[in-house]
C-alpha cells in the first residue's frame, strides 16, 4: 500500500517480514499469489469495518459521515499507484477490488441512499443508481494522477472536497441540520 505493487520484489518482502525467500515460497507460488491473498484480506477487513459502521450508525447521516471518515483513512494509507499496478499487472487481485467496489459498496450505498430518501434526509428526486455509481467512481477518481497530479493536489483534500460536494448535493434541509450536528460534535470533541 505504501510503495505500490510492481516495484516491490520478493527480496523486499522477505526482508520486511524477516524470513528467507525460500520460506515465502513454501507458502506462496509467486508474487502474484501474495498480492492476490493480500488484496483479498485487505478488502475482507475493510468490508467488516464498513459493516460495523453501518450496523452501529444511528441514522443514514451518521452512516454516510462515518463511511466517509473510514474511506478517508483508507485513501490516505494507499499509494495512488496501487490501483494502477493492480489493474495492469495483477488482474486477479484487481477483480477482487472490483467485486468490493461494484458489488459490496454499490449494494450498501444504494441502501443508504434509499433509506435517506425515506427518512427525509436525502432529496426525493435523486436517482439512487446514478448517485451510487457517481460516488463510487469519485473515490476511484481521487487516485487518478492524470486528473489529480500529486505534485499539485493533496490526496486527503481531494477526498474531502469530493465527499463534501456529493453529500451537500443530496441533503434536504432536515439532512443538512443533522449533518451539521455531526460536524459540530466532531469539532467540539
Amino acid at each position: 500500500m505504501q510503495f505500490g505493487l510492481k516495484s516491490i520484489t520478493m527480496d523486499d518482502i522477505a526482508k520486511k517480514v524477516g524470513v528467507s525467500k525460500k520460506t515465502i515460497y513454501q507458502f506462496f507460488n509467486d508474487k502474484n499469489s501474495i498480492v492476490v491473498k493480500s488484496v483479498h484480506e485487505h478488502f475482507s477487513e475493510h468490508q467488516k469495518e464498513i459493516e460495523e459502521v453501518l450496523k452501529n450508525s444511528v441514522d443514514v447521516i451518521e452512516a454516510m459521515y462515518r463511511l466517509s471518515k473510514c474511506m478517508k483513512v483508507q485513501v490516505e494509507a494507499v499509494n495512488p499507484t496501487v490501483l494502477y499496478d493492480l489493474q495492469r499487472y495483477f488482474p486477479k487481485a484487481f477483480k477482487r477490488f472490483l467485486e468490493f467496489k461494484n458489488s459490496f459498496m454499490h449494494k450498501n450505498l444504494q441502501k443508504i441512499l434509499k433509506e435517506g430518501m425515506q427518512s427525509g434526509y436525502f432529496r426525493k428526486e435523486i436517482n439512487t443508481e446514478i448517485l451510487t455509481i457517481q460516488r463510487i467512481e469519485q473515490v476511484q477518481l481521487a487516485f487518478n494522477q492524470e486528473v489529480f497530479p500529486r505534485d499539485k493536489f493533496d490526496f486527503k483534500e481531494i477526498h474531502e472536497q469530493l465527499f463534501d460536494h456529493f453529500i451537500h448535493g443530496i441533503l434536504t434541509e432536515k439532512g443538512k441540520e443533522k449533518y451539521n450536528q455531526y460536524l459540530n460534535e466532531e469539532h467540539d470533541a
